[in-house]
C-alpha cells in the first residue's frame, strides 16, 4: 500500500482570460492544465520545459498563492483550500528565482531571516534571533553577515539569505522556483551543493522548478516534463536522462548537448517554433513540432501522465511494451 504524499494535485486547472487587443474577445489562456502529480516525503520532485509551459504559474500554486480554477492542491491528502493560511506556511515556504527582489533593501539580514519567526510569534526575540543566527551560520553566512543589508551582497550570498529565511520556519516543504538561474555557474553549484545538504540535514521535500536539465539531473529524484500546461512525461530522474519516453523530452535533453553546462534550454529545433498557447494543436498539443508524429498525433489525445509511477502521455508509448524504449 502506497503512502500519502506529502504534496500532490489532483487535475489541477488554472486558466487567464487574456486581452487580444482593442475590439478583440479575450482568449483563454490554460496554463496549468489537468496536471497529476505526487511527492513523497523526503524526495526532490523536479518541474522542466521551455519558457510558458506552465512551471512558474504551477509554483505559485503550490504555494497556495494562486487559486485553481478547478482541481486541487494536497498536503498530506488534505486540500490546502481547508488548511489555515498560517498552518499552510509553518509547512510550504518559497525560494524564488531573484533573490534580490524578493529581500527587503531597508532591512538588515538578520532581520530578514527573523522576519516569518515574528510574523508567526514563535519564540520571543532572543529565541527568534538565536534561530535566525544558527541558520545564517549554516548556510555559509557567518555572524558579522547579521547586520548587513542586501545590497551589499553577491548573488549567492543574497540566495543563502532566502534560503535561511525560508528554512527559519523549519517547514517540511520547500518549492524551488529557478532558485539557481540568476547564478554564474559556479555559484550555481555551491547552492545546489548546499540545498543537498540542507535537505539531509532537515528531512526536506523539495520542489524544485527549473529549465536547466543538467541541474535537475544533480538534485532530483523523480522528473515531470512540462508542455503547454500539461505534464507530458514523469518517471525517475535516471530513467528520464537514460531512456525518455516522449519526443519532446528527447528534444530537451539533445538541446542541452549542444550548450554550456551553466546555460538553459535553448530554441528548440522542432517543426514551426514554440506554439502558440492560446490556440493549442488538436489532439496531442505537441504533434506540429514532433519528429515522429503520426495519424492519431493530431486528433486524439494522448493518456495523461499518471499521478503516481511512470508515464509518458504519448501515442508512441501506447504501441511500446513496458520497459522498451520507444
Amino acid at each position: 500500500m502506497s503512502m500519502t504524499p506529502i504534496l500532490e494535485t489532483r487535475n489541477l486547472h488554472r486558466r487567464f482570460r487574456v486581452s487580444q487587443g482593442h475590439f478583440k474577445p479575450k482568449a483563454t489562456l490554460q496554463a496549468v492544465n489537468g496536471v497529476d502529480l505526487s511527492v513523497q516525503r523526503g524526495e526532490t520532485l523536479g518541474i522542466v520545459g521551455e519558457s510558458g509551459c506552465g512551471k512558474s504559474t504551477l509554483a505559485q500554486m503550490l504555494l497556495g498563492l494562486l487559486p485553481a480554477t478547478s482541481g486541487e492542491v494536497r498536503l498530506d491528502g488534505r486540500p490546502i483550500a481547508d488548511l489555515r493560511r498560517v498552518d499552510f506556511a509553518r509547512r510550504v515556504q518559497p525560494i524564488f528565482q531573484d533573490p534580490f527582489s524578493s529581500l527587503n533593501p531597508r532591512k538588515t539580514l538578520l532581520d530578514i531571516v527573523t522576519m516569518p519567526l515574528r510574523v508567526h510569534a514563535i519564540g520571543s526575540r532572543a529565541e527568534q534571533e538565536a534561530r535566525a543566527r544558527t541558520l545564517m551560520d549554516r548556510v555559509g553566512l557567518p555572524a558579522g553577515f547579521a547586520d548587513r543589508y542586501p545590497k551589499e551582497l553577491s548573488g549567492g550570498q543574497r540566495q543563502r539569505v532566502a534560503i535561511a529565511r525560508a528554512l527559519v520556519m523549519q517547514p517540511d516543504v520547500v518549492i524551488c522556483d529557478e532558485p539557481t538561474s540568476a547564478l554564474d555557474a559556479s555559484v550555481q553549484s555551491q547552492i545546489l551543493n548546499l540545498l543537498m545538504e540542507l535537505k539531509a540535514d532537515f528531512g526536506l521535500t523539495y520542489v524544485f522548478i527549473s529549465h536547466n536539465l543538467s541541474v535537475v539531473e544533480h538534485i532530483a529524484d523523480h522528473v515531470a516534463v512540462m508542455y503547454l500546461g500539461r505534464v507530458v512525461e514523469k518517471a525517475p530522474v535516471d530513467a528520464i536522462f537514460d531512456a525518455p519516453q516522449h519526443p519532446y523530452t528527447r528534444a530537451l535533453l539533445d538541446s542541452v548537448l549542444t550548450v554550456a553546462p551553466d546555460a538553459g534550454v535553448p530554441e528548440l529545433a522542432l517543426g514551426p517554433g514554440f506554439p502558440n498557447p492560446l490556440r493549442p494543436a488538436p489532439g496531442c498539443p505537441f504533434h506540429p513540432r514532433c519528429p515522429r508524429a503520426f495519424e492519431p498525433c493530431s486528433t486524439i489525445p494522448p493518456t495523461p501522465v499518471p499521478a503516481e509511477g511512470r508515464g509518458a502521455a504519448c501515442h508512441l508509448t501506447e504501441m511500446t511494451p513496458r520497459g522498451a524504449a520507444a
